[in-house]
């Protein structure tokens, strides 16, 4: 006698995958926006008028040096931008140098969210999107990887290795790996 379909292993591997991909998605189309501060009005038309206006505009794709940028629960400020040619013991390779970023990385949610440098990476004028560089540049004040409670924030330095002098740079932040929604960041 065959086993009934419901007992066979690909049929149980489909219905988790499925389960998986409904789960992850919300319904609803998340985009990268500019976090707005807490405000203490009373007035229930003021607030009105803010989130009409806010619909009204369209959604902003890249953001710049010092702004608040929230993706889902997560809010990424990039608070500095340094150029570095190393150390004695550590240069990139000829005609590089290494950019260092700073970030913040708040939560919004009421559940942990995880962080993680390899969320981030750069791209540059040369159509060029690279991962982190392995450096020992920036190892005192490094991002690590972990887990943010609700409301926690953590900070840290990324380094990548660019071109010297490219104005084009931009990070790219990619907080959820089940999504493909970016947070965009020109270090100009």
């Amino acid at each position: 006698m065959k086993k009934p379909f419901y007992k066979k292993w690909w049929f149980w591997l489909a219905a988790i995958m499925i389960i998986a991909a409904v789960s992850s998605g919300s319904g609803e189309e998340e985009t990268a926006k500019k976090a707005v501060g807490e405000s203490r009005e009373t007035s229930s038309s003021a607030q009105e008028k803010t989130e009409q206006e806010q619909k009204d505009q369209p959604a902003k794709e890249e953001f710049a040096v010092g702004e608040k940028v929230q993706l889902g629960d997560n809010i990424l400020t990039v608070t500095k931008v340094e150029k570095s040619a190393g150390s004695d013991f550590d240069q990139p390779k000829a005609s590089h140098e290494f950019v260092i970023v700073t970030v913040e990385i708040n939560n919004a949610g009421t559940e942990n969210i995880s962080y993680n440098p390899y969320d981030f990476k750069m791209a540059n004028s040369q159509g060029q999107i690279v991962d982190q560089a392995f450096t020992t540049i920036d190892t005192d004040t490094a991002l690590q990887s972990g887990e943010l409670a609700a409301g926690g924030k953590v900070s840290g330095t990324i380094a990548f290795e660019q071109p010297a002098g490219d104005k084009a740079l931009q990070l790219q932040y990619f907080p959820s790996f089940w999504s493909d929604k970016t947070i965009k960041v020109n270090l100009q």
